[in-house]
Formats: C-alpha cells, sequence, structure tokens
C-alpha cells in the first residue's frame, strides 16, 4: 500500500477540504472577530473536529507505514477521534479548565477561546466522518497529489491559531497575509447614534457600542488580572493590561475631538447603550472608556483604559 492510499490522506489532499480548511483559518483570524455570531462561532469547531482526526490519522499512518509497522487505519481514526473529544470536552467543561490547559500546558500563554458546554455538541460531526471513512466512495475520490503536502501544513497552521492567542506580534508571526487583512487592536465601535447625524436639543438619543477585540472576546471582564496598581491608560488589546478589575464603562462627552476638556462623564455601569438629552446647540464627540477598579492598597480606587475607536460626533441644532 502507498502512502497516497491512505483514506484519511485522500480526505485530506482534495480541492474542498483545500476550501474548508483555508475557511476554518480566515474564520479564526477574519471573520469571528468581524461578525461574531453563533455561525462564525460554531463553524471552525465543525471543520476542526472532522479534519483534525484525520490530520493525526494521516500523521500516524505515515510514520507506521514508513517503518512498515502493520496497522488498520480505521483504527487509528478511532484513537485519534476519542482522544480529541476528550480534550475537546475538557476544553468546554469551565473556562478555569480551557484556561489551564491551553495556557500551562498547549501554548503557555492565555487561551483565546472561552469555554462553551455547547461546542460539545459539535461532536456530532464525527459521526458523518466515519461513515465517510468506512464507505467505499473514498477509494474512488479524486485528489491532489500537491495538497497531500499542502494541507497537513494549512490544519497545522489552522490549531495553532484556533488554540494560541499571543499578542498582535506573535499573531503575525504566525500567519503575516492574514493579519494585514484583520485588525488586531481591541475596539470601541458605536451602533448609535452614526457619526456626524444630526437631532435637536432635548431630543433623547440612544448611545449604543459594542466592545469586541481580534479574537472575538466582548467581555472586557475576561481580561481581569489586577496583579499590580493601575493608572489612566491608552492601550490596543486589554490582554497587556495587568491592573485591576473592569468595573463599568464610561461614556465621555466633548466639544474637543481630542477630548482635552471632557464636558460630562455619564457611568452606565455595565451597559453597553444609554438614553441622553442636549440642553445646548452645537457640536460634541462622544466615546467610551473602561473603568477599571484597583485593588485595595493602591493610591487610586479607579482608573481608565482607553481603547482605539474612531472619532464620532453629532451635531446638535436648537
Amino acid at each position: 500500500m502507498r502512502n497516497i492510499d491512505l483514506i484519511s490522506t485522500k480526505l485530506l489532499s482534495n480541492r474542498f477540504s483545500l476550501i474548508l480548511i483555508i475557511f476554518w483559518i480566515l474564520n479564526d483570524l477574519y471573520f469571528k472577530s468581524l461578525f461574531h455570531n453563533e455561525f462564525t462561532g460554531k463553524i471552525s469547531d465543525v471543520i476542526g473536529l472532522f479534519y483534525t482526526p484525520l490530520f493525526f490519522t494521516a500523521i500516524i499512518s505515515f510514520c507506521a507505514f514508513t517503518v512498515r509497522y502493520k496497522f488498520n487505519e480505521l483504527n487509528v481514526l478511532f484513537f485519534s477521534i476519542i482522544s480529541i473529544s476528550f480534550f475537546f470536552i475538557l476544553l468546554n467543561l469551565n473556562q478555569e479548565l480551557n484556561d489551564f490547559l491551553t495556557g500551562k500546558i498547549w501554548f503557555f500563554n492565555l487561551s483565546k477561546g472561552t469555554a462553551d458546554f455547547t461546542d460539545i455538541y459539535c461532536l456530532a460531526i464525527i459521526i458523518p466522518l466515519i461513515l465517510l471513512f468506512k464507505s467505499g466512495i473514498i477509494r474512488n475520490l479524486k485528489y491532489t497529489y500537491l495538497l497531500k503536502y499542502i494541507s497537513p501544513i494549512l490544519v497545522s497552521i489552522a490549531l495553532l491559531n484556533t488554540s494560541s492567542i499571543g499578542n498582535s506580534e506573535s499573531n503575525l508571526d504566525r500567519l503575516l497575509i492574514f493579519n494585514l487583512i484583520a485588525d488586531a487592536n481591541d475596539k470601541i465601535t458605536f451602533l448609535n447614534p452614526k457619526n456626524g447625524e444630526n437631532y435637536i436639543e432635548n431630543e433623547s438619543i440612544l448611545f449604543h457600542w459594542k466592545y469586541r477585540n481580534y479574537f472575538g472576546i466582548i467581555e472586557p471582564a475576561f481580561y481581569d488580572k489586577n496583579e499590580k496598581c493601575g493608572n489612566t491608560i491608552e492601550l490596543n488589546t486589554l490582554e497587556k493590561n495587568k491592573a485591576g478589575k473592569f468595573d463599568s464603562y464610561i461614556l465621555q462627552i466633548s466639544n474637543d475631538e481630542n477630548f482635552q476638556f471632557i464636558l460630562e462623564e455619564i457611568n452606565t455601569n455595565q451597559e453597553t447603550k444609554i438614553y441622553k438629552q442636549f440642553n445646548n446647540s452645537g457640536t460634541f464627540y462622544f466615546r467610551v472608556v473602561l473603568n477599571y477598579k484597583n485593588f485595595d492598597g493602591c493610591d487610586n480606587n479607579h482608573f481608565l483604559i482607553i481603547l482605539p475607536q474612531d472619532k464620532y460626533k453629532i451635531n446638535i441644532a436648537k
């Protein structure tokens, strides 16, 4: 038997698989942070749980084939499925275990993902994988010889990208071309009002925003560390912050686009929307900053973290 005759190799070495694996990489690098919905959250798990067992099956089978060790490829697949499924379940039982496994054992840094028990339902993709593997259709499957080498490399990149968080520099090292497309900064984005919109005095205006980062995290408290005392600072990513715990959002209003002078600050607790009226006419700039609480013993009880965000303004007429 030749290596290319392996079922796992054939499944990895076709154009359809290439498209799905590339989509898996793009989804983790770009689409998750851009759309952040249930589809982008689950599709990487589904694709990953289909191709990761095939990836390890192909590697183990290739090694056994090279040393002329007799093996049953289906048994190797079952071993890969059981091992990967067990690890996947542990990752999604709770966040503490997720952080430990990916941070201390796997990549020695903080997990970029969050434990989600509903992700375990994605293991259902294993059933069609086994049925497809056992069917005779695969033996007649058309494959591309070059993809026998390209697909395993792409799966390796996808696995690294799924599991590692790192900073923007380490992401750039992992896959430069995709990170040039994606925005690596944490960001506050306003959904309402739209930039430059016009209102009248005493009109009730909805301010609605969202926080998200490059990895799709939408809760600033995910990065709470409280390891030292903090001071107001501008940061590109909360991952770099080692101080305090997230306490609330603060909506700042100014008539200066650089916010040298703050007209008003509104603490919204952890709500991401608030209604406000303006009693005076003019052009007003607004932004949201994160209010953090220091631990006891620090000189300042609270400090602010200012994240990258576009310059927003509204016009108030009489």
